[in-house]
């Protein structure tokens, strides 16, 4: 996976990877950029809805491609 996102495509995703875990976006530890979508319940639990970002919602540019998101996936399950 090209690993664009660590080095910032533009200053907003920066600021945006850089805050904190609460953060919109976030890069998992897979590498993948996640957007919180917010909060879900399912079987009675709760928690955060993550959903992956292929472009930079800022300028544009991609992030990752589906490739990437599928293999990074299959390496988490």
């Amino acid at each position: 996976m090209d690993d664009i996102a660590a080095g910032y495509c533009c200053d907003d995703m920066e600021t945006c990877l850089g805050a904190s875990s609460e953060a919109a976006l976030l890069e998992h530890e897979s590498g993948l950029i996640l957007v919180n979508a917010g909060r879900t319940e399912q079987d009675g639990e709760e928690g955060s809805l993550f959903l992956t970002v292929q472009f930079c919602p800022f300028c544009g540019t991609e992030l990752q491609t589906d490739e990437d998101i599928d293999a990074a996936l299959e390496a988490v399950e």
